[in-house]
């Protein structure tokens, strides 16, 4: 595992993020999260200028149960993490979710989505019960409808920082702009997927439950990004929505 490394880091950063018993030690955990992800493809990038071997493009899958909201943020992640996504269906509700980048994008990428979906899922069940005494599935279907759509206009402002070089490390230093480097993660990604003759489908949400829907998307304005558990504020990320 070349970046294996850098992964057991990241690890290591993430748990201290999750850490809700000092909320100073994971804002610092989640910044430095985000700051080596984006110097990590930065170096990557120079090295390949200078003739240096590329990352290998693969992909890794899961099983989930499959909902429109959880393939939307599946895909919004991946590409605010500079991976794609797409899925297959399998057995009885469930589909494997696919990210396709190169590993250590990826192994990133699927964790925040993991652990951003669990958040949704939770906090939708929570509020139901507060409200209804129950799990209403009008409010909890239309409560992570509107978590799915505010994280996705979230990640669209985020890659806009991101290609202007909007985006600071743990040092408050500006990183370059990005523009490039996705880019070519993107061209290197499609050039994966080209032979695998991937047929595109609109998901379809439904949110007939307005309280719900406006819950939905506090949740989603909470829920962090670069380290996939509630905050106050979050700080600035990389991405691609």
């Amino acid at each position: 595992m070349k970046d294996s490394n850098m992964i057991r880091k990241m690890k290591s950063l993430m748990a201290m993020a999750n850490d809700k018993s000092s909320e100073n030690e994971a804002m610092t955990a989640a910044r430095q999260l985000q700051a080596m992800l984006a110097k990590h493809n930065i170096s990557m990038e120079q090295l390949e200028d200078q003739g240096e071997e590329q990352e290998e493009v693969s992909e890794a899958s899961e099983d989930h149960v499959d909902r429109p909201w959880k393939r939307l943020i599946a895909h919004t992640i991946a590409k605010l993490y500079f991976c794609n996504m797409y899925y297959a269906k399998a057995t009885k509700g469930k589909s494997q979710y696919f990210f396709v980048g190169t590993e250590v994008n990826r192994e990133f990428a699927m964790q925040i989505f993991n652990i951003v979906v669990r958040t949704v899922e939770k906090e939708s069940r929570k509020q139901s019960k507060e409200i209804y005494g129950k799990k209403d599935s009008s409010f909890v279907t239309s409560f992570r409808t509107g978590a799915m759509n505010r994280i996705r206009e979230r990640c669209d402002e985020m890659i806009e920082a991101a290609k202007k070089g909007e985006m600071q490390d743990e040092d408050g230093t500006n990183l370059p702009a990005m523009v490039s480097i996705y880019e070519a993660n993107d061209a290197r990604i499609k050039e994966f997927l080209a032979s695998k003759n991937l047929k595109t489908k609109s998901a379809r949400t439904r949110a007939t439950n307005v309280v719900g829907l406006d819950r939905g998307r506090v949740t989603g304005s909470k829920v962090q990004l670069s380290r996939g558990v509630h905050g106050k504020v979050a700080p600035k990320a990389i991405g691609q929505g």
